[in-house]
């Protein structure tokens, strides 16, 4: 992105913000100011969907996103397991934000890059989940599978429904899916 932005003609002017965030048992929170949390999802004619009260973060480097992207990392929800000593207990998202406005003509364009870090599905008795952690699992489960009848949907050419809005991860990444 910063080596495009680098070799880009001189009359185009550059806005990059970073935005990181969790989803933990359906519920959103702002992994880089983590005041924000239990967040909603919104949607708006100009900006689509988009998650309100997240935090955006202003970056001009690789630098400055890896700072954001490790304090982010830190703030995750992580337990231990019969599988793994740091199970990730929820989805994480990264999305980039870029404005580009053209100095000479005044056009502007804005784009999304998502990056996401699902959780795996979890085999109850391999995990030994119980309590809290079974309710994690659940939640991680029917996520996944939400997304997976999304993309299902989306290529079967007889669907006339799509299934974005029964997760909280399907219904932000559905510009990106297709919808």
């Amino acid at each position: 992105v910063f080596h495009h932005i680098e070799n880009s003609p001189s009359e185009y002017e550059y806005i990059v913000k970073v935005s990181m965030m969790e989803i933990y048992m359906e519920r959103i929170k702002d992994l880089i100011d983590i005041d924000r949390v239990n967040l909603n999802i919104r949607e708006d004619k100009n900006r689509g969907n988009f998650v309100e009260d997240l935090s955006e973060h202003y970056v001009s480097s690789e630098e400055e996103i890896m700072e954001l992207v490790q304090i982010g990392a830190n703030n995750r929800t992580t337990k231990f397991t019969n599988m793994n000593d740091f199970s990730s207990r929820s989805h994480t998202i990264l999305m980039l934000m870029i404005k580009s406005t053209n100095n000479d003509d005044l056009t502007t364009k804005t784009g999304k890059l998502f990056l996401v870090d699902l959780a795996g599905s979890e085999k109850i008795a391999k995990t030994g989940a119980t309590g809290l952690t079974l309710e994690e699992a659940k939640n991680i489960n029917k996520s996944l599978t939400t997304l997976g009848m999304v993309i299902n949907s989306l290529t079967d050419e007889k669907s006339n429904h799509i299934p974005y809005r029964e997760s909280k991860v399907t219904r932000i990444l559905q510009e990106s899916l297709g919808g």
